[in-house]
């Protein structure tokens, strides 16, 4: 298996945008069309830009593209939360907020490759456990194959269910 790198997003750089333009439109018609939602690709880039201008603006929040060589095949957004999620869990939590492999690279190792690298990044900025709110159809059996369990607690602003995973 090829090992996976990464490249941080940075903010007003047209090369990263166009990078990540067609990895964030893929993840966000499959996770839209698995809740039954549906967004233009206008809509899902001004969201895309909107979250790369968030970058640099705190050394513990990440948006990353992962590569095999020279091709992208993955994405993923991930911080530490300095709120409390509405006291549901404790300040300082992990959270990652956006992940997608391709299909052709999944079950290949290269998610769980970009999860370890994601849980090894938050647990150095002190992470005192990590969440998520999976998606139902793809999301919760991978989360649950690297270790997260739903914590019974729902997310107010998405009303998902949050995962959690307790720091190892």
């Amino acid at each position: 298996m090829n090992r996976l790198s990464y490249l941080q997003l940075e903010k007003e750089n047209a090369e990263h945008f166009e990078l990540a333009k067609p990895l964030w439109i893929e993840f966000n018609k499959e996770v839209n069309e698995h809740d039954g939602i549906t967004e233009t690709d206008e809509e899902i880039l001004t969201d895309l830009k909107r979250r790369i201008n968030i970058q640099g603006s705190r050394p513990d929040m990440h948006f990353e593209i992962a590569f095999i060589g020279s091709t992208p095949v993955g994405i993923s957004m991930f911080a530490i939360d300095t709120g409390t999620i509405y006291g549901l869990l404790p300040k300082g939590c992990g959270t990652i907020m956006g992940f997608y492999i391709i299909p052709e690279y999944r079950r290949k190792g290269y998610g769980k490759e970009l999860f370890e690298h994601i849980e090894e990044i938050l647990n150095t900025q002190n992470s005192v456990m990590l969440y998520l709110t999976p998606d139902g159809v793809t999301g919760k059996p991978f989360w649950k194959a690297v270790g997260f369990i739903d914590s019974g607690k729902i997310d107010p602003d998405n009303e998902m269910e949050i995962y959690i995973k307790e720091k190892t």
